[in-house]
């Protein structure tokens, strides 16, 4: 409840936990957790701002009680897509890490997550030399990333 344009799902590989990417209107797009009976506050509340200006349902409202905060949100916005926690096969230090392919933004985001509060610690912009609308990554049985862009003559990346 409360989602306005959900676009990536991925499960985490080490609490199950299931984390969606969302876009808002002109920033705010989000990063969640997905809890059962919960409202993620759309049209309520949000970081972005309607097109024609002014704050969300005329409100300007980010928080609310009994409404979940993201764990992330962008601003100005990136247009999330599709995402995936990655399991360090062949890059150690990236494990668990969450990497969401950008539309807007034209790079893929690396998050870094802290394992025990779920938090995002630090995020690293990759690709972004490429001028590419990102669609979609995920790991392939060899380790690797593989991220599709969405452009009228596509591209196929792959990060090992």
């Amino acid at each position: 409840m409360g989602h306005r344009n959900p676009q990536g799902l991925a499960f985490h590989p080490e609490t199950g936990d299931l984390w969606e990417s969302e876009h808002d209107p002109r920033g705010g797009d989000e990063i969640n957790i997905i809890k059962k009976g919960s409202n993620y506050g759309w049209p309520i509340i949000s970081y972005g701002v309607e097109y024609r200006g002014g704050g969300v349902n005329g409100t300007g409202l980010t928080q609310k009680n009994g409404m979940e905060q993201p764990v992330y949100y962008y601003d100005p916005a990136t247009a999330p897509s599709g995402m995936t926690f990655y399991s360090g096969k062949l890059i150690n230090e990236w494990k668990n890490n969450l990497f969401v392919a950008m539309l807007k933004g034209m790079h893929i985001s690396r998050l870094v997550i802290d394992d025990k509060t779920g938090k995002i610690q630090f995020e690293e912009r990759l690709l972004t030399a490429e001028n590419q609308r990102f669609r979609h990554i995920t790991e392939g049985p060899d380790g690797a990333l593989y991220i599709l862009t969405d452009a009228e003559k596509g591209r196929l990346y792959r990060i090992k």
